[in-house]
């Protein structure tokens, strides 16, 4: 294992060097190098970067050089960058928390509480949710950027045809809307079914919301700790079950590769989705025009603690080793006016983390970007302080909170020894 294990991360390295220039240190001269994945049209993005860049160069009369990280090797480059490999001086990144702990006190995201004071008001110019990806354990490592906020999304027209007069704002009201918007045909079966937990192909990332909402969290602040055999992780998971089976309202099939609730959802088959991702309503949009007017969002319902929307997010921080982490933090700060934002926004389609600029023509010309703005207010990280988490949560079986989820809602086995089995599997994981 020890051996396959280096000869992953190897392979790694290779393919990130291979990428982007083996062995090529940081800027040493008051220049900087700076990394992006790439977002919404390459294109677009790239001459949005340009455009920054020139701005901040004319402005500070410090250089800037870019580059992008294919999304294909994203996670690949930044693993190797937290175990040492080649580095820019600050970039475009997510998953601070695990990172910084794969890189410790050498390698990876660098934390900046010396440079705390150049971003004064944080706290009011930002979404408190969003924050939480650019600090970790107590240190500032940067500024968040970019999120994927989820909300619930539902088919008005089914909605009217069922007497469903508003969207849910609790679990029970989720059971209501639900069992009204199932439709079956004189034989009993169904042709719509009222509800789906989510819309991500990350049948994992359905189970956050709801165990958030319950009260739970995944981890300690730490890392070390795994705090899954909980009331709040029977809450949830007895949630999704009654759903598929007591209510009868999920399809059971619905943790299977072969679901497809875009499609599904498009032709009418499902009625109401929990956790769907931002990124839905601009392929809507785009792709089927012909729909509008018959779907609609709205935020997150309240669970029995909270009303918790799944949140993915991207932060400008700076790396260990940069020689040029002034520079970087002044190119932080430039990206960081709501003018530039703006532009990163609009180019890159994702929601901003700023409250200003989700206020914009841009992110209300549509009632489902409305929506997204109200749910970026109950904003919770899906970031987790544990290298191993994306082992723990890999949607394959295998992944002990898939395996959980599994077999608790799919398979019905008795909850209490599956949470136990699951809890010792993640401590284990944690440990090791």
């Amino acid at each position: 294992m020890k051996h396959r294990l280096k000869m992953s991360i190897a392979l790694c390295a290779l393919a990130a060097t291979t990428a982007f220039g083996a062995g090529k240190p940081a800027q040493a001269d008051g220049s900087i190098e700076f990394w992006t994945q790439t977002y919404g049209d390459q294109i677009k993005w790239k001459n949005t970067i340009a455009k920054l860049v020139k701005d901040f160069e004319a402005e500070s009369g410090i250089k800037v050089q870019h580059e992008i990280v294919p999304w294909s090797a994203a996670f690949q480059t930044w693993l190797t960058t937290a175990q040492g490999g080649t580095h820019p001086d600050c970039a475009d990144m997510y998953w601070l928390h695990s990172f910084s702990a794969i890189g410790g006190d050498k390698f990876g995201p660098m934390p900046i509480n010396d440079y705390r004071g150049e971003f004064p008001d944080l706290e009011t110019e930002f979404y408190t949710g969003s924050l939480q990806d650019g600090f970790w354990q107590g240190d500032f490592y940067g500024i968040p950027w970019r999120g994927d906020i989820r909300a619930m999304m539902f088919n008005t027209k089914a909605m009217k045809e069922a007497g469903v007069t508003a969207a849910p704002t609790t679990w029970d009201e989720i059971v209501d809307a639900a069992k009204k918007l199932t439709k079956r045909d004189a034989n009993g079966n169904v042709e719509r079914y009222g509800f789906a937990y989510g819309t991500a192909s990350n049948t994992v990332s359905w189970l956050l919301p709801y165990y958030w909402q319950a009260g739970g969290e995944f981890m300690s602040e730490d890392g070390k700790t795994a705090t899954i055999d909980n009331q709040a992780m029977r809450d949830a998971l007895g949630f999704m079950r009654d759903l598929m089976w007591e209510h009868k309202v999920v399809d059971p099939d619905s943790m299977e590769k072969s679901f497809k609730p875009l499609n599904l959802f498009v032709n009418g088959r499902i009625g109401l989705i929990g956790s769907a991702e931002q990124s839905w309503g601009v392929r809507l949009d785009r792709d089927f025009p012909e729909l509008d007017g018959t779907w609609a969002m709205a935020p997150s319902a309240k669970g029995p603690d909270n009303a918790a929307s799944f949140s993915g997010a991207g932060y400008v921080g700076v790396l260990r080793g940069s020689d040029n982490v002034k520079e970087c933090v002044e190119w932080m700060k430039f990206l960081a006016r709501d003018e530039n934002m703006q532009q990163l926004t609009e180019a890159s389609g994702t929601v901003s983390t700023k409250p200003a600029v989700m206020a914009s023509d841009f992110w209300s010309d549509r009632p489902w970007k409305k929506v997204v703005a109200v749910a970026l207010k109950d904003a919770h990280t899906s970031q987790h302080p544990a290298p191993a988490w994306s082992a723990i949560a890999t949607p394959e079986p295998g992944g002990i909170i898939y395996d959980l989820m599994y077999d608790v809602i799919v398979e019905q086995d008795d909850m209490d020894t599956s949470i136990a089995k699951a809890q010792e599997r993640m401590q284990a994981e944690l440990d090791r």
